[in-house]
């Protein structure tokens, strides 16, 4: 039991061997078998096909700002147009998101709970999925955890180089989707709970790289689409096609999902299924069902302790509720995958939870229990989440709830 705690304490004393495990593991994840499914998958129909516009220069029109198809371009740009090309950019930053979402908890919460939470993330579905595909989120996701990270560094540190960057990456993460612009509302609640002071020029600083540095990246990306001459009516008539089409489109889809039932995982989505030659082979967009179900905990805890003005909790709640309340005013078919990002700090909730049952062995105990069962449910989804064959019993073994199916 000794020499347990002394190992236990070697890789606690040494968290970077630790993150450094799950980052190469999560790469060796998102790599495995990445070419298996030859066809294009769910939207990628749509964003590698505009990946591949930026690079022939043809005109088209798409929803969202250009920069997460740019990303998508450059990946088949340097490794050609085959379905390594179209997926390999979203599996380096879906690797680089697992070093990252350690570096924000820690930053929020300590060093423990950024262990807790990359161990979280790391064995997560819904973030392997769409690691594995040439899709925006898990690029919107990167930049927002990105800008969330510096923002803290800069309200821990006081220090303006934090500053300018969480603009700079802002202005990223809003040009992959423009929900990305809800970060400002995140700094303004992690700022008023760390009670950051306005100082002289301070009110200045905030316009020029929150405001205006962000929103220059915003426009300049859009370079891509719209001559300069005319970009800014170009980029005006765009916001108005775009919200047009967000606001008016009625059309359903059997995977649309409700926002209140997307931690329930009611209705995840299915992003390919064959039948070959007898078995199945699909690909679903479902979170690992005890990191999600989490939920129904974590965010009572998370109210309680921010009632009692818990900072971390405060801010947690604030971040996870940003991103996922606003869903609930969209009227036309959402999906579980605009969820991420709350995940993601949903996680960090989770694990500051987990870290307080520390103190005594029976909350040792639990929290062994939690990632047993955390990384057995990862082994028994993993044929599903990464496109491997199933014979059809051990597929239905797998789809729990009639929302699977």
């Amino acid at each position: 039991m000794k020499k347990i705690r002394n190992i236990f304490k070697f890789f606690l004393d040494r968290p970077w061997i630790i993150v450094l495990v799950l980052s190469l593991f999560s790469l060796a994840l998102r790599l495995y078998h990445l070419v298996n499914i030859k066809d294009l998958i769910f939207d990628e129909v749509y964003f590698v096909d505009f990946a591949k516009k930026y690079l022939s220069h043809t005109e088209f029109f798409d929803i969202h700002p250009p920069l997460g198809k740019l990303i998508i371009a450059l990946g088949i740009k340097i490794f050609g147009d085959t379905q390594f090309g179209w997926r390999i950019m979203s599996a380096l930053f879906g690797t680089a998101l697992i070093p990252l979402v350690y570096l924000t908890a820690r930053e929020l919460g300590g060093k423990t709970v950024g262990l807790l939470t990359v161990l979280i993330v790391s064995f997560d579905g819904m973030l392997l999925v769409y690691s594995r595909l040439g899709l925006l989120d898990v690029l919107l996701s990167f930049f927002i955890i990105l800008s969330f990270y510096l923002f803290l560094k800069y309200a821990n540190s006081g220090k303006l180089a934090f500053l300018i960057f969480t603009g700079l990456t802002l202005g990223l993460a809003a040009s992959i989707k423009y929900i990305g612009w809800l970060l400002v509302l995140v700094f303004l609640a992690t700022a008023l709970v760390k009670k950051i002071p306005f100082k002289k020029y301070y009110p200045l600083y905030y316009l020029i790289f929150l405001i205006v540095l962000p929103a220059a990246i915003y426009l300049s990306f859009f370079l891509f689409n719209f001559p300069l001459k005319s970009l800014i009516a170009d980029v005006i008539n765009w916001h108005r096609q775009s919200l047009n089409y967000n606001i008016y489109l009625t059309e359903g889809h059997p995977y649309g999902s409700k926002w209140w039932t997307w931690f329930l995982l009611l209705r995840p989505i299915w992003l390919y299924f064959k039948d070959i030659g007898g078995k199945y082979v699909g690909v679903v967009g479902l979170g690992n069902p005890l990191a999600w179900w989490s939920s129904i905990v974590v965010i009572p805890l998370l109210i309680y302790y921010s009632i009692k003005k818990d900072k971390v909790a405060i801010i947690t709640l604030s971040a996870f509720l940003i991103f996922l309340l606003p869903w609930a005013l969209v009227k036309r078919v959402i999906f579980i995958y605009h969820a991420i990002p709350s995940f993601i700090f949903l996680s960090m909730g989770t694990a500051y939870f987990l870290e307080k049952l520390l103190i005594d062995k029976i909350g040792k105990v639990i929290i062994a229990v939690y990632f047993a069962i955390l990384i057995g449910f990862f082994v028994f989804f993993l044929p599903i989440w990464i496109g491997l064959p199933l014979e059809s019993s051990k597929f239905y073994l797998r789809t729990w709830l009639k929302g699977w199916i």
